[in-house]
């Protein structure tokens, strides 16, 4: 079972869990419509999950919080966002072939942001912890990206 996860879950708890709708209608259906979209290989799709102003413009308040107000600057960000995003996943596509999805809480970030904790487990029976940020936006939840357990303290 993955670290840090209190209480720490059996798979058949986890297997027990509310079912989840793949659609953007809420935080853990994007983070499945994400996952469908990498199994496919489809970097279309793969971006439609996201939101690349969004996920730039976070970027930039943990930098400069005056960057993050200028539109020029943010649309430039975006840009170079999605377009490091596109390169790094078609030269490395994630391997979730077989992987099996448990959303074990969801949490508060900042208004209009959620963290999804997920517990991925694979074929081999290896499980994994990911923290996703996700937003709601005006074309739904769309997943930005992974953060840390010290981020969200």
């Amino acid at each position: 079972m993955p670290e840090n996860i209190e209480p720490e879950l059996t798979l058949e708890q986890l297997r027990a869990l509310p079912s989840v709708e793949q659609d953007f209608g809420t935080p853990e259906g994007a983070v499945l419509c994400l996952e469908a979209a990498y199994r496919r290989k489809s970097i279309e799709a793969v971006c439609a999950c996201k939101n690349f102003m969004v996920e730039g413009t976070v970027a930039l308040l943990n930098v400069d919080e005056d960057l993050a107000h200028d539109p020029e600057v943010r649309n430039k960000n975006a840009l170079l966002t999605e377009h490091a995003f596109r390169k790094a996943t078609t030269e490395a596509w994630p391997d979730l072939k077989g992987v099996e999805s448990f959303f074990i809480n969801r949490q508060a970030y900042h208004d209009g942001f959620v963290v999804v904790v997920e517990i991925r487990r694979s074929p081999d029976g290896k499980f994994t912890k990911h923290n996703h940020l996700v937003a709601n936006t005006h074309s739904g939840w769309r997943v930005l990206n992974e953060i840390s357990d010290d981020d969200l303290d």
